[in-house]
């Protein structure tokens, strides 16, 4: 199979120990790396600063931070700091977030996405290369400056996490990774050809791009019950995350369940809206089932043409989430 890493290790209450601990045994079993994301909780950088310090093999990355949180060059002093703090073993996962977040949250004007993660892009590509950060774009006009230590390397990998066509055309054009979420196997043809097509256009192929997505894992032998709990996540997204994901599950042929789920939370429904996320919806998402169940369910992702899975654990306690990657780790290499 491919690689299997995760996504985020805090179960609901633990300690920052208890995290460490957890990471210390992924790294130990072979988990290829870990990734934590941003929103409106804890920082993703600080985070993984802690990971990293207690892992030598494994990973760590964002899945993602949002380019309107921070400028340009702070992002690549983080990042370039993070990747010779962690000896080469960090990648930066990149996305815009929605206009609730950017605008409500961080006080800034949710404009033009795509052309904004581009001009992070080039500067972060010239940070990597310890050149000047000169740039002359619409959101940003930087000059003279460079940073002040050596980059680890001048590749370090950039992930982006897009749903729409045109920002896929663009992750298959500048990108070495694409950071999906809700993929569907069975129906991922069309993104991954608008991947293929940005890649084309810029004299590059789908091999040069990393197809990892985040994938909600319950190993469990009460599938039933796994869905209920999955639901709520789904309908959350569709409805209260803007338009991008209500339309995407159009692209993937849920457009009239969508649209069902959209109104009933926007109308304040959220129970409502949890239960009209179908089965069929839950099950072409995400991994649910015995170890070997769930293997079964992986396998399926990397014959679709995924490189690499990051598995979102939802268990309640760390006692859950050890046992989770425990029995899942013979099925990871």
């Amino acid at each position: 199979m491919g690689k299997v890493g995760l996504m985020g290790l805090r179960a609901p209450g633990g300690s920052w120990d208890e995290t460490k601990e957890l990471a210390i045994m992924a790294d130990d079993l072979g988990y290829s790396c870990i990734t934590t994301g941003e929103s409106w909780g804890e920082d993703a950088f600080t985070s993984l600063a802690q990971i990293a310090a207690v892992t030598t093999r494994i990973k760590v990355g964002t899945s993602i931070v949002p380019v309107f949180a921070r400028s340009p060059a702070n992002l690549a002093m983080t990042a370039l700091n993070m990747d010779v703090m962690s000896k080469g073993r960090f990648f930066l996962g990149l996305g815009a977030s929605g206009k609730l977040v950017i605008e409500d949250l961080h006080g800034e004007k949710f404009s033009k996405p795509i052309t904004r993660i581009r001009e992070y892009v080039d500067i972060l590509r010239k940070a990597m290369r310890g050149e000047r950060l000169d740039h002359s774009g619409e959101f940003f006009e930087i000059s003279r400056f460079k940073l002040r230590f050596t980059p680890h390397r001048p590749d370090l990998p950039i992930y982006i996490a897009s749903l729409s066509p045109p920002s896929l055309r663009m992750t298959g054009e500048i990108a070495d990774g694409w950071l999906p979420i809700f993929l569907a196997p069975s129906r991922m043809d069309a993104a991954v050809a608008q991947l293929k097509e940005g890649a084309e256009s810029a004299n590059r192929s789908l091999n040069d791009i990393t197809i990892s997505p985040q994938v909600s894992v319950y190993m469990t032998d009460d599938p039933k019950a796994a869905r209920d709990r999955e639901r709520p996540h789904i309908s959350f997204y569709i409805g209260g995350m803007g338009v991008f994901y209500h339309q995407y599950m159009h692209r993937i042929g849920f457009g009239e369940e969508a649209d069902m789920v959209r109104k009933a939370y926007m109308d304040k429904e959220r129970g409502k809206a949890a239960s009209l996320v179908t089965d069929e919806m839950v099950d072409a998402t995400t991994i649910i089932g015995t170890p070997q169940e769930c293997a079964g369910q992986m396998k399926k992702f990397f014959d679709a043409g995924v490189d690499e899975i990051r598995l979102v654990l939802n268990e309640d306690t760390k006692k859950g989430y050890e046992e989770t990657i425990r029995h899942l780790a013979p099925y990871i290499n």
